[in-house]
């Protein structure tokens, strides 16, 4: 039912999972296809359960935010209540926009991976260490996925454990995950308020995991690509290697550049195709990230009388915002360095003959040969970049950019603040 990649060795990883568990991993498109003559059942079954199943999950997520905003809306003028019910109401917001994009772009979803698994994917196979050098680098987002478990986790059991654990509650104080306002009583029985609980805790479930399955998938490719770079980095360092043959080393050399030619333009090609898919995610989540991060540093200072649970909650909360956006940066200006390095490769693979200077064979290289890779060095200038609808770029330049407008929001937030609590006193 599933799309099944057309290389059987490639492994993506465990986070994935959660993409097909959430109804936003793409169909084989024949699970969503019935012929004429073709019986409803089956695959076909399946794949309109499996999408029924996808918008559902889209729509718990989007009834759960319109609850937190009714709240939010309630308690305006509260400027703590308010900022602590943003954390939640905005990253719900944003899986939310994940999760409609997902669903409505499925085969250019399925194209994206058909591509990685022919031109982009490193086998673990490979006599090479940059498949093991991608592994590694994969391993934050490992870090990353761990942090936003224990957040969601927090999220979910911190109100049961008041429950049952602090003193006695009325039934109409009984807290749910988030805060939130509903149009009907939750609290009328202990069925409806355990239905409402389960309900909500599953959408914010769903918000977590969608957020790092993807971002994990988005790094996935991204380091697989610089990856990609360096394999053609080892093949422009070889490209003047290895000919004896003075009469056809130019024909030897021209094929060679040809072949390298050929495996740059691929991976230009996917890294387009690759911002192309994830630009409104990314634009998304850059716009969202620094109010994000400035709320719950601003509930972090100013939380008077908070329960020790919600303070691990709101540290765990920022760590991981900040490592979800570090990473991603991080991954984004990896691509950049390794596609600018081509330049300098190139211009460094001895395509004056100093190495070979010595040999009483020696021939300088030829003006086509030449021609061909000052084309090539021109060309790699340029560098490879993943951008969010080229309104920001994915660098660590752009992650110091979104720290300063956070610290900034959070600067006016504070004296706003304490403005209106010495107004009171």
């Amino acid at each position: 039912m599933f799309y099944s990649y057309p290389y059987k060795a490639l492994r993506f990883p465990v986070q994935c999972v959660w993409l097909k568990l959430n109804g936003s991993w793409p169909l084989s498109e024949t699970s969503t296809e019935v012929g004429k003559n073709k019986p409803f059942y089956g695959n076909s079954f399946f794949a309109t359960a499996y999408i029924i199943w996808a918008w559902y999950v889209i729509a718990s997520v989007g009834i759960t935010i319109s609850y937190q905003t009714g709240f939010l809306l309630k308690n305006l003028s509260d400027i703590i209540i308010t900022t602590e019910n943003c954390c939640t109401t905005f990253m719900g917001v944003l899986n939310f926009v994940r999760l409609i994009h997902l669903r409505l772009n499925q085969r250019k979803f399925r194209q994206l991976i058909e591509h990685f698994s022919y031109e982009i994917w490193i086998p673990d196979s490979s006599k090479n260490n940059i498949a093991a050098w991608c592994r590694r680098r994969m391993i934050t987002f490992s870090i990353m996925t761990a942090l936003l478990s224990c957040l969601i986790i927090m999220y979910c059991v911190l109100p049961l454990v008041e429950i049952f654990f602090g003193p006695e509650l009325e039934p109409q104080d009984k807290p749910f995950p988030y805060k939130m306002v509903f149009p009907y009583n939750p609290h009328r029985s202990w069925i409806s308020y355990a239905l409402t609980y389960v309900f909500t805790s599953y959408a914010g479930i769903c918000v977590v995991t969608t957020l790092f399955a993807e971002d994990t998938i988005l790094g996935f490719f991204i380091t697989y690509t610089c990856g990609q770079f360096q394999l053609l980095h080892e093949r422009i360092n070889k490209l003047f290697k290895g000919i004896h043959n003075t009469e056809l080393a130019e024909e030897l050399q021209l094929e060679r550049l040809k072949r390298i030619v050929e495996k740059h333009n691929n991976i230009i090609r996917f890294a387009k195709r690759l911002e192309d898919f994830f630009n409104p995610i990314l634009l998304a989540n850059l716009m969202i990230s620094s109010v994000l991060i400035c709320m719950v540093g601003f509930q972090i200072i100013t939380g008077k009388n908070m329960f020790i649970g919600d303070y691990v909650k709101f540290i765990i909360y920022i760590s991981s915002a900040l490592s979800q956006l570090y990473v991603l940066c991080e991954n984004g200006d990896a691509l950049i360095k390794q596609s600018t390095l081509t330049a300098q490769i190139l211009y460094e693979c001895q395509w004056e003959g100093s190495n070979r200077i010595e040999s009483l064979s020696y021939k300088p290289t030829s003006k086509r040969v030449r021609n061909h890779i000052w084309f090539m060095i021109l060309c790699s200038q340029q560098p490879v970049r993943i951008t969010a609808f080229k309104f920001s770029t994915l660098s660590l330049q752009s992650f110091t950019a979104i720290l300063s407008t956070s610290i900034s929001y959070f600067t006016l937030l504070r004296s706003v603040y304490f403005d209106d609590e010495k107004k009171q006193d």
